[in-house]
């Protein structure tokens, strides 16, 4: 794992692609700070929007890419982020403690697994298969993915 420029990153992945993944993942991570409400720093409830977001970035540049999701099962408590290859691409990790510092983390996903919030129950080919997903999990409407 290597951190730098705020961002925690696995080297695992091919140094273009991973060069790609994550202008990408800056661009989008810009684009969702812009968007969010100003008592929102930390994307806490735009986890779906971002990864939306990025997962169309990410497919426009040619790029494989699939939507994943946590819930917790107990609580209300949910999670959306993209894998690449065989790594989490996350835009909104800053809502967690453990990356508060990161605004993009790239982890492989043997790794991001033993965080619970990337512990994947169900994934996407589309955002609008994540959306009907979250229709059906009853998402309140303020966290819907864009179209």
């Amino acid at each position: 794992m290597h951190r730098g420029n705020d961002c925690e990153v696995d080297l695992g992945l091919n140094s273009n692609l991973l060069s790609t993944v994550l202008s990408i993942a800056t661009d989008v991570r810009y684009w969702a700070e812009g968007r969010a409400s100003n008592d929102c720093e930390n994307l806490r409830g735009w986890c779906a929007r971002a990864s939306a977001e990025l997962f169309k970035q990410l497919t426009m540049e040619g790029i494989k890419a699939e939507i994943h999701a946590w819930t917790c099962g107990v609580t209300d408590a949910a999670h959306v982020f993209v894998v690449v290859e065989d790594h989490v691409v996350d835009v909104t990790a800053t809502q967690f403690w453990q990356f508060s510092e990161s605004p993009v983390v790239v982890l492989h996903q043997r790794e991001a697994e033993a965080h619970e919030f990337y512990q994947t129950v169900a994934s996407f080919k589309s955002v609008q298969e994540l959306l009907v997903w979250q229709k059906k999990s009853h998402w309140p409407g303020d966290q819907m993915a864009f179209a």
